[in-house]
């Protein structure tokens, strides 16, 4: 390869170059024990979640979210292990996030038991879809009463991304196995990878959107359940992973990065990325851990269920009475 290249370098390539960088293998070996220690955070995880919440509902739901922080954590180290796997490892992490934000809202949706339920114990809340990051500021958006209808808008809202985000990784995958397509190309008019990076953003603001909305809306009632942490921590993944790779992406293409033999800027952005990805992905399974992994106090609904239905029965009492 020649010197400065934007093509990711091949291991046989890589490993003798980084023989004499003592920094940079210092920092990989402290990317790779903390993916240990994420896998270590996870096994526990797991092993909680199968005595604790053997017959909760939301279990599935709670570790598929908890999986995807070991798992992206890996898939970073081999892509600086393995630079050449970059583009494949964006397909499955990226897959991965999409997947996160619907299982999210399912396991707000199975903490009142199913769609029905939630409309029905949440009918005398207000909904409002004024919230960021897409409408924040539009006026004309008024509150009203949940129903089957708004609960649909936020399922497609997230299921969209599901399909989206694999798509668009698909198609940039078949144009870069064509060589029409490079990951490290600068974005412009003629790079096939603007296009689909901006769908991408447009997606993932609309599953960011809905996601906001229902949390906003149900937090009250479940205020001891850590929903706001919840989601931050799917949140800050999407962010630190998407926002994160723009950024460092961008200061390449402004050649902010010195180019280290084979490796020019824009592959040095992607290793600096993986690099802060894993120390994230790890304060973020910490985050996770301690958002998830704990025994979920009673539910009030229940109990304000009990009382509404306990309050309609005491008219009809007293109009009886009253009538007889």
């Amino acid at each position: 390869m020649a010197n400065c290249s934007e093509d990711f370098p091949y291991t046989s390539i890589l490993y003798p170059e980084l023989e004499n960088e003592v920094s940079v293998i210092v920092l990989g070996v402290i990317a790779l024990i903390l993916c240990i220690l994420t896998l270590v955070n996870y096994a526990e995880e797991l092993w909680f979640m199968c005595r604790v919440y053997s017959l909760s509902h939301n279990r599935n739901y709670v570790i598929l979210i908890l999986t995807i922080f070991p798992i992206l954590s890996v898939c970073c180290v081999l892509g600086l292990l393995v630079p050449r796997s970059t583009l494949l490892m964006e397909l499955i992490t990226s897959t991965l996030r999409a997947i996160s934000i619907l299982v999210y809202i399912r396991i707000l949706i199975g903490y009142f038991g199913d769609e029905d339920k939630l409309v029905t114990d949440m009918s005398d809340e207000t909904m409002s879809f004024r919230t960021p990051p897409c409408c924040c500021c539009c006026v004309c958006l008024n509150g009203s009463q949940i129903n089957s209808g708004n609960l649909r808008t936020i399922k497609l809202l997230c299921v969209q991304m599901v399909v989206v985000r694999p798509l668009t990784m698909l198609i940039l995958v078949l144009l870069w196995m064509d060589n029409k397509f490079k990951l490290t190309d600068v974005m412009s008019t003629s790079n096939p990878g603007t296009y689909f990076q901006f769908i991408n953003i447009v997606s993932l603001l609309l599953s960011m959107w809905g996601a906001i909305s229902l949390t906003r809306f149900v937090e009250l009632k479940l205020k001891e359940c850590r929903i706001r942490l919840k989601f931050l921590s799917v949140q800050l993944a999407m962010v630190f992973s998407d926002a994160q790779r723009a950024v460092l992406t961008l200061l390449a293409s402004r050649d902010v990065f010195d180019c280290v033999q084979t490796r020019g800027p824009m592959v040095q952005a992607y290793r600096y990325h993986y690099g802060l990805l894993v120390v994230e992905t790890f304060l973020l399974s910490l985050l996770a851990r301690y958002a998830y992994r704990f025994q979920d106090p009673p539910y009030q609904y229940d109990e304000l269920g009990k009382d509404k239905s306990e309050m309609r029965s005491v008219p009809t009492s007293s109009t009886n009475l009253n009538l007889t």
